[in-house]
């Protein structure tokens, strides 16, 4: 009987530290950041499927997506006109996901992040599902770039991926 209970306390710890583990390193999203952005830093970088100035990007030169690892001011003050918070990169970095959404009406959240052995950091996102649909209210929309501003602690990283956990 108290092997079971032994076993049934353990099993519930870890069960809670794993509902625990979703937002390491004080991560925050900014799920819709396009508009802080320099028009430049846009341009150079356009996903494939996706609308921009009235033309549908459809060529196989454009990638499906493009991540950013931004750790300086400089870097930042090159990317971002403005920005809602400011960062200190002293402790701080900055991973930018750019990406061709359909959803542009719909706001999105980070599920959980992983930083790997191989100092390969995986930020998993997922849509938040709309309570009431329609033009302006998540539904189905034309192809945009879509960008993602993710500041967190500062990380010893080399490469970033952002995962789509829909």
């Amino acid at each position: 009987m108290v092997k079971k209970i032994v076993g049934l306390g353990v099993l519930l710890m870890m069960i809670f530290s794993l509902v625990g583990c979703g937002n390491k390193y004080n991560a925050v999203m900014y799920d819709n950041a396009k508009e802080w952005m320099s028009e430049e830093f846009l341009r150079e970088n356009l996903t494939r499927g996706a609308f921009y100035e009235d033309v549908f990007l459809d060529d196989n030169s454009y990638p499906k997506n493009i991540t950013h690892i931004i750790k300086s001011k400089e870097e930042f003050d090159a990317i971002f006109a403005e920005f809602p918070s400011e960062v200190d990169f002293e402790s701080s970095i900055v991973f930018i996901y750019i990406f061709t959404c359909n959803s542009m009406g719909s706001s999105y959240k980070i599920s959980k992040n992983r930083l790997g052995k191989n100092k390969d950091l995986k930020i998993y996102f997922k849509r938040i599902k709309p309570k009431k649909l329609g033009a302006y209210g998540g539904g189905m929309t034309s192809p945009g770039q879509r960008c993602f501003v993710v500041t967190m602690n500062k990380l010893d990283v080399i490469t970033v991926e952002f995962v789509d956990n829909e």
